[in-house]
């Protein structure tokens, strides 16, 4: 009897070993429990049985996309904007005895640009907590293994025995 039991808890805990944990790195790399960085439509392959937290990755990955464009695209406005500032002379106007020189620095493009790099920051934020979310339910779900695991007691006319259900 003790050889049996023994040989469950065996098979309880290779199941157990066999659950995967995700760890966060920063930028939204996850990596497995072997510090191996996990490609993202590895872990979208992972997480397809849990359609909540499959939502809850690709909506990170598409906040982290948008943060990106906006940041890189803002940056982009304020640099150019100022490359052109510095390299033109403006606009030149005499009237009379008089020449005067306007700058066209900085321009609405400056200011457009600040407001994307300004509405980038929170967005890059929020999605850095998205997916740390996803990672820590991911490490919860798994941590309990199974959803429903069950252990019944059969008895028949050869004897009794143990039944684990594992979903």
């Amino acid at each position: 009897m003790i050889k049996q039991l023994f040989v469950l808890l065996f098979f309880c805990c290779i199941f157990q070993s066999y659950s995967q944990k995700l760890v966060y790195k920063s930028n939204g790399n996850i990596l497995n429990s072997e510090n191996q960085k996990i490609s993202p439509d590895q872990v979208r392959e992972l997480l397809k049985n849990n359609q909540k937290l499959l939502a809850n990755y690709n909506a990170g990955r598409t906040k982290k996309t948008v943060g990106n464009i906006l940041l890189i695209g803002g940056s982009a406005m304020v640099i150019g904007d100022l490359i052109v500032g510095a390299t033109t002379d403006g606009n030149t106007t005499v009237t009379g005895n008089s020449i005067q020189t306007e700058r066209n620095y900085p321009s609405a493009l400056t200011f457009v640009g600040l407001a994307a790099v300004a509405v980038a920051i929170p967005v890059k934020i929020g999605f850095s907590k998205k997916i740390k979310n996803v990672v820590t339910e991911y490490n919860n779900l798994s941590a309990t293994g199974y959803n429903n695991p069950k252990l019944d007691l059969i008895t028949n006319s050869n004897g009794i025995g143990l039944r684990f259900t594992l979903n």
